[in-house]
């Protein structure tokens, strides 16, 4: 884990909020904001990696490498295999989905979950990382409840789950969605409040949904004599979403190799932590606006320009 991350993200959702409340720039205003190609539904996305997205109306897209300098001008520094970030158009929805890439191979889906076991060891791994939070200033974290049983559909390769974690500044919601692939496979998290999630979690199923990997790169494409296989199961992918360091994973049988995806998972899962400290209204400055009032950027809106 690397504090330098949970920084960034911290800054990152602060500042989202301390802009909530002004204005949104005037049309005709020159700001940051034109510099973004923001990509509006509906709109067939290629992302890179073989990733396809079916962009629903009422979502836009901010793809890289504009991502990258969205997020950097947001705090996040370390943005390797972000593959973009998608909000709503909707002025009144407050939740932000960031989809991240990793090539960890292929992950076989043959293993049963079980959700009692995962939920000790995120609770154990978390109270442990508590040392550093805490050391850093940051607020110690006590995980929930599964608001959302780890379940995979073995018909569409897709795992979800969801846990709250609570601090002295309240409570959030880490709900996480994963596209298995070929290769790899593709992370969707939502950020979302406790208060909100009921509402807002249906942009992840509708994201997820919406998210494919093309002919050729998809799970049932698996070639065994030749593409590489993850040294963990949906066990492990669930708790490198969390974070847990690679010693409590040996603890529940799985693979102390998941290190190097838990550290490259963290960049994620921070912005889920941090949220908490920063409280969650808006995610991040630069924002479009909705597409009613035409205030989106007037030079490369469709990612074409």
């Amino acid at each position: 884990m690397k504090v330098g991350r949970i920084v960034g993200m911290s800054v990152l959702l602060s500042s989202a909020l301390a802009i909530a409340q002004a204005p949104p720039p005037s049309a005709n205003a020159p700001s940051a904001e034109e510099t973004y190609k923001w990509q509006l539904g509906p709109k067939q996305l290629e992302l890179g990696h073989d990733v396809q997205l079916a962009l629903p109306a009422g979502y836009v897209f901010l793809g890289m490498p504009d991502a990258d300098r969205f997020l950097r001008k947001n705090g996040s520094f370390d943005n390797q295999g972000v593959l973009g970030v998608v909000l709503s158009q909707d002025e009144k929805q407050s939740w932000g989905i960031i989809l991240d890439y990793q090539d960890a191979g292929y992950v076989k889906d043959d293993e049963k979950l079980d959700a009692s076991a995962l939920l000790k060891a995120i609770r154990e791994g978390t109270e442990e990382g508590n040392k550093e939070r805490t050391a850093h200033g940051f607020p110690a974290l006590h995980v929930g409840d599964w608001t959302e049983a780890p379940r995979y559909d073995h018909a569409t390769h897709r795992l979800v789950w969801a846990l709250p974690a609570t601090s002295t500044n309240g409570t959030t919601i880490n709900y996480n969605t994963r596209v298995l692939g070929r290769r790899g496979f593709v992370s969707l998290n939502l950020l979302s409040g406790a208060e909100r999630i009921a509402a807002e979690k249906s942009n992840a199923a509708t994201m997820l949904a919406a998210t494919s990997f093309k002919n050729g790169s998809r799970y049932e494409d698996f070639d065994k004599k030749t593409d590489k296989v993850a040294e963990y199961g949906l066990m492990g992918l669930i708790l490198g979403g969390a974070g847990i360091a690679a010693a409590k994973v040996v603890k529940v049988g799985l693979l102390a190799g998941l290190l190097k995806f838990l550290v490259a998972g963290w960049k994620i899962v921070a912005a889920f932590f941090i949220a908490i400290g920063a409280g969650i209204k808006r995610f991040f400055t630069g924002k479009p606006a909705p597409q009613k009032e035409t205030k989106l950027p007037p030079t490369g809106t469709d990612g074409n320009s």
